[in-house]
């Protein structure tokens, strides 16, 4: 059995069914979010910024605490941010580019299984599942990211109204993941090696970021495509020269038996 469930409103899984306590609203209790110092080439060996992909081989998780032990939260939200842009092509749309989008949860040392998944179209970035917002971070005057040849715009995908239940001072493994359309080359037509757009995961060194970064450890998760554990990944020697972490933002209540 997975060590999460889903919480629904009308019962309380604590120990002997007690009546619960809820906090008034959630609010933010892990904070790894998108780093605001060091940011892109300008920062040179020090830059603080990079996103991941594992292509086609499947995709990358991290894991995340909330709380203390003996504790019980119900996590509401999760966010996180995904940099799509490839070969001086950046997307006016997720949908441009990714077909759907998903969130992978699961236990500590467990695989993953999708907890929520919405389709995109072409053209949008409102998914089927009203709870999964999309937003471009950069709109507002956020910085884009630095890719090779181009500085492209980084999107803010939130995974509302969750209602996942969670113990608390337990380490748990999450992924965000998107299935790609066909490839584009540089004259806008089909790729005829049949490739899709990779999913692209924002990630931070957190001694460099500038902000906040609970619970960085310098080290990732790489799962199958299907959410099976493969091994943890540093990015260190692995085309960049430090270790990073997925950044992510987890807002929640904690519940509490009287």
């Amino acid at each position: 059995m997975n060590a999460f469930s889903q919480f629904k409103t009308s019962v309380c899984f604590v120990l002997g069914f007690a009546p619960c306590v809820f906090a008034a609203g959630p609010a933010l209790v892990v904070d790894r979010g998108l780093p605001q110092a060091n940011l892109n080439n300008a920062a040179g060996e020090y830059r603080s910024n990079i996103r991941w992909s594992s292509y086609e081989s499947g995709f990358l998780g991290d894991d995340f605490t909330v709380g203390a032990a003996g504790e019980r939260w119900v996590i509401d939200t999760v966010r996180v941010w995904t940099v799509p842009g490839f070969h001086k092509i950046d997307p006016e749309h997720l949908g441009d580019f990714y077909q759907d989008v998903r969130l992978y949860f699961g236990g500590p040392n467990e695989n993953l299984s999708p907890f929520v998944t919405g389709l995109l179209k072409f053209g949008s970035n409102q998914a089927s599942n009203p709870d999964i917002l999309i937003s471009d971070a950069t709109a507002g005057g956020g910085a884009r990211y630095t890719d090779i040849e181009t500085d492209v715009r980084v999107w803010q995908i939130d995974f509302t109204q969750l209602n996942l239940s969670v113990d608390g001072g337990v380490k748990y493994r999450f992924g965000a993941w998107g299935l790609g359309r066909p490839r584009l080359n540089k004259a806008g037509e089909p790729d005829k090696a049949g490739k899709t757009y990779a999913w692209f995961n924002a990630a931070s060194n957190a001694e460099l970021a500038g902000a906040k970064q609970d619970g960085a450890d310098g080290e990732m998760l790489l799962f199958a495509s299907g959410g099976k554990f493969k091994k943890a990944f540093s990015g260190k020697g692995a085309g960049w020269d430090k270790g990073s972490d997925v950044n992510v933002q987890v807002f929640g209540h904690r519940v509490d038996a009287r």
